[in-house]
């Protein structure tokens, strides 16, 4: 399944899929300018407002770490620093080697298994489980052969068939691509796209 980002930007984003719909939507509102606190809330089609979220990620200022809050993990509503959802090394063993992986994360998945996010030259961030090495997601810019973007150049997360919940993949994406962009000092490195826009009517989520 290809998600295009509408816009390419982690923060404010509509992920649609080939066929035009809407699957889901990231929208951020600032809670100060002044310390840099948002909070971003991902959402998709639902009955109601409640079932409609998927997670809440609040970008805390002044260098404090961010939380996560989401039912996707295992069930059950959770908080959890950013930090600990998304961590450097699988092992204890790794810990020398952790300041030097700044563009490797690992996390456990909601079938108790490891998996790592990845950015990796020439393509851009790439999803794997941690075990068996196999591809699970990828995050890359690519013209568009068919579907509702055929003959566009757009940005695109890449999810294979997999037991990882599509919800997790997404999640720990909008933080790892959000994270990665607040790091990079040269704004064509961001690659945010200007040609990115809205999909037209028809998208499962109103903007």
């Amino acid at each position: 399944m290809n998600l295009y980002l509408v816009h390419n930007d982690p923060e404010r984003t509509t992920l649609v899929s080939s066929n035009g719909v809407a699957h889901y939507q990231v929208r951020t509102l600032r809670k100060s300018m002044l310390s840099g606190s948002a909070v971003s809330t991902i959402i998709r089609p639902a009955p109601t407002m409640n079932e409609s979220i998927v997670a809440e990620i609040e970008w805390k200022g002044w260098c404090k770490a961010p939380i996560v809050r989401s039912n996707v993990f295992d069930g059950t509503a959770q908080e959890l620093p950013v930090n600990e959802l998304l961590y450097k090394s699988p092992s204890a063993k790794f810990g020398a080697l952790r300041d030097l992986c700044h563009s490797k994360r690992y996390f456990l998945g909601n079938d108790d298994k490891v998996y790592r996010w990845k950015v990796v030259k020439g393509i851009g961030s790439v999803l794997t489980c941690a075990k068996t090495r196999k591809e699970i997601a990828r995050f890359t810019e690519d013209v568009v052969t068919e579907g509702f973007f055929r003959g566009q150049k757009k940005w695109y997360l890449q999810v294979q068939p997999s037991t990882l919940d599509v919800d997790m993949v997404v999640i720990t994406f909008i933080i790892m691509e959000k994270k990665r962009r607040d790091e990079v000092e040269d704004p064509l490195a961001v690659r945010v796209l200007e040609h990115d826009e809205d999909p037209a009517e028809g998208g499962g989520i109103e903007g």
